[in-house]
């Protein structure tokens, strides 16, 4: 887990939890030598353990309650009820996790990450040359309402883990006392995650691995304490008890699909398998599951049957009621810290699938935080994680319990739960290329599931279950919004670049300058216009790399000056989690002195501060190409002594004949600098050529959203 990078939905949370550091070489599948295989595989699979299976550990805590006391509202079931109910949960367990997720979700690879957008990425990528517009509509639509469900899920997890680990305090503790620590527990939560996750990151896979281990060995003391009740516990591995259940039992029927809503419970957290894929790998998820976290919640789940059967009015609270009394105190404190790692993966999942949302267009930009620039999932987004703070917090105090939560926890893993076996169709029938019979006789049994699941929680929309469908129906109208705007907006501007290239064609040159948006139209205005062309370098930053930015036109215009050099920097995030570090940039020169620069990046790849310096990109093209474009030079470095300053004249920035010897020194010592981000230091320490000479590179980074009119009309109307 320390050696390996991190994507998907939950990536972010993978490398926060695990320390992963950056770089291309550190992928799960770069193995180094033979020898260290296997111990890689051991720290993978703990890794894994920590942070994919946080959530679906804590289940036990409240899956027995969900589905007796909040479900078919009974606090005294029958003997066969329990082990009719143990074994949907055991059969949900294999079906949902091993079978689906394990079987054939993660077989879908994005250049080996996971999760929605992975997903997305892979239908578009390798078949979106076969689909139609209303079905990549119909994608993005569903890639939309994947992730919006899972930051309802989001607004979930922390509570409900949190007060259902609190639920064992002893009974003079009153309620109002509980959700006032949970309270505190989530504000701690909160106000650690500019700088504590790291913290956690150390203990993450071993409380977890505790975690499961002690949950099986408490499974195990109840089995051997209770021999009678455990050879009941052992009949529901038949599929016979669950089918009884619906057709015979005391809660057929109508009865037995509302129980469904309790069962889920049992498997939240599935969705994190595939999620963290990328990070992790299929193998070592696949085999912490198989050998660790699958048999350890099995035999959880029988001794709480078991203890169940022997006192079945302990379905109120039926984890802490199979804990001896005296080892309730430590498991209560295991317990809380299991659920601070669960919490804390899917908060820092959430900071990941926002950054992978903005580099997809999904979501606009966001002020992204890397606490940790050696660690690639140090992520902190101050409004996401105070926004997210304050939703916890007021589902905390409104609902006072995990028991209550339940509905609204399975609203939101169910519809992400049908969104996947909806992408996982396109899947098979346009990326692996599947016959339709052996598609439907795959999807629609697992459809058939999702759907009882889902619409059997949908009763308890009413209760809790409109928190995460109001959360989602929020994230996916500023998506959807967001998404057609951009749309829009390079519609207009291909529509602006159309009319210009016909009047180019048709007159030959530009009847105006502000409106000089093309690289074609710059081109002929630098050809036919008298400018100033100042013996300078400015780079302008752009949205995309065929257009030049308003800032150009709005020099020309209003000073009749533009750079002798001038770069157009954008920015483009491939459909690739990640970007070699080797094609980072690429560059073009344009002609009359215009050079176009791109910078690539990966929908996945956390943007560090370091990792995403435009000194430095620039610094290393100036630095590769200014022998072939000698303009490039004058990156970087300083004018020297007596050379006219920009109100002097024409010359601006001259002395154009200065001794190539000495800027020669100059320049390689300002790209060494600029190269480290330090251009203005390196300036301070030119001295009286940081006193009398001019840098001649600038930076333009913002938009011009006004400028002067010429006709002397500046108030506040005209400005606006």
């Amino acid at each position: 887990a320390f050696l390996c990078r991190g994507s998907g939905a939950g990536a972010d949370a993978a490398a926060s939890l695990s320390g992963a550091p950056s770089g291309d070489e550190n992928k799960p599948s770069a193995v180094a030598s033979p020898q260290g295989t296997a111990g890689r595989f051991t720290l993978l699979m703990l890794g894994a353990t920590g942070v994919v299976f946080g959530d679906i550990g804590t289940s036990p805590l409240y899956t027995f309650s969900g589905i007796f006391v909040e479900t078919l509202h009974t606090r005294n079931p029958s003997s066969k009820d329990i082990v009719d109910a143990f074994s949907m949960i055991f059969w949900l367990l294999t079906l949902v996790v091993g079978v689906k997720y394990v079987g054939l979700v993660m077989r879908v690879s994005h250049h080996g990450e996971g999760g929605t957008f992975a997903m997305v990425q892979t239908i578009i990528g390798q078949a979106g040359g076969e689909l139609g517009a209303r079905t990549k509509s119909a994608v993005f639509a569903l890639a939309m309402l994947g992730v919006s469900f899972i930051a309802g899920d989001a607004c979930i997890t922390p509570p409900m883990s949190v007060m259902s680990a609190l639920e064992g305090l002893p009974g003079n503790v009153g309620q109002n006392i509980k959700v006032a620590l949970s309270v505190a527990i989530l504000l701690v939560i909160f106000c650690a995650q500019k700088s504590g996750s790291k913290v956690i990151g150390l203990v993450a896979g071993p409380v977890t691995t505790l975690w499961f281990l002690t949950i099986a060995a408490l499974g195990i003391y109840n089995l051997a304490k209770r021999p009678e009740a455990a050879v009941q516990v052992f009949t529901g591995f038949s599929p016979g008890a669950f089918i009884s259940f619906w057709v015979t039992g005391e809660y057929r029927g109508i009865s037995a699909w509302r129980s469904l809503g309790g069962v889920v419970l049992a498997v939240t957290g599935a969705e994190a398998l595939y999620a963290d894929m990328g990070h992790f790998g299929a193998g070592p998820i696949s085999a912490a599951w198989f050998a660790l976290v699958y048999p350890c919640l099995v035999l959880q789940y029988m001794g709480q049957a078991a203890a169940l059967i022997d006192s079945p009015e302990g379905v109120v609270n039926p984890f802490y009621n199979a804990v001896p009394k005296e080892v309730v105190w430590p498991v209560l404190i295991l317990a809380t810290l299991a659920t601070i790692v669960a919490s804390q993966a899917m908060i820092t999942g959430i900071f990941s699938i926002i950054t992978q949302a903005h580099a997809l267009r999904f979501l606009p930009r966001v002020g992204v935080q890397h606490t940790n620039p050696d660690e690639r999932g140090q992520v902190y987004i101050p409004e996401a994680n105070w926004a997210l703070c304050f939703m916890t917090i007021a589902i905390c105090v409104s609902f006072q319990s995990s028991a209550k939560l339940a509905g609204a926890y399975g609203i939101a893993v169910t519809s992400t739960f049908l969104v996947t076996t909806a992408l996982l169709w396109l899947v098979m029938r346009h990326v692996w290329k599947w016959h339709l019979v052996p598609t439907l006789l795959v999807v629609v049994p697992l459809l058939i599931m999702d759907l009882l699941l889902w619409s059997a929680n949908v009763l308890k929309i009413v209760d809790s279950g409109w928190v995460p469908i109001v959360v989602a129906i929020l994230m996916c109208i500023l998506m959807h919004t967001y998404r057609w705007g951009r749309a829009q907006e390079e519609r207009v501007m291909r529509q602006e670049s159309e009319v210009l290239a016909e009047e180019l064609v048709r007159t030959g040159g530009v009847a105006s300058l502000s409106d000089m948006c093309t690289v074609e139209a710059l081109q002929v205005a630098l050809k036919t216009s008298d400018f100033v062309r100042g013996d300078r370098a400015v780079v302008f930053l752009t949205s995309f790399e065929w257009r030049v930015p308003r800032t150009v036109g709005a020099l020309a215009s209003l000073l009749g000056y533009l750079p002798k050099a001038i770069v157009l920097l954008s920015v483009r995030f491939d459909e690739v989690p990640f970007v070699p570090e080797g094609r980072r940039a690429t560059f073009e020169a344009l002609g009359a002195g215009v050079y176009s620069v791109v910078l690539h990046f990966g929908y996945a790849e956390p943007l560090t501060k370091e990792q995403f310096s435009i000194q430095k990109a620039v610094a290393a093209v100036v630095q590769e190409q200014c022998e072939a474009h000698p303009e490039l030079r004058m990156f970087g470095v300083v004018a020297p002594a007596g050379a006219a300053a920009p109100n002097q004249g024409h010359n601006i920035g001259g002395n154009s004949n200065s001794d190539h010897a000495g800027e020669d020194q100059l320049f390689a010592e300002a790209v060494e600098v600029m190269e480290a981000g330090g251009a203005a230091d390196w300036q301070q320490q030119q001295g009286q050529h940081s006193n009398e000479g001019q840098h001649r590179t600038t930076f333009v980074l913002h938009k011009l959203h006004y400028v002067l009119q010429p006709d002397g009309g500046h108030g506040c109307l005209d400005r606006v």
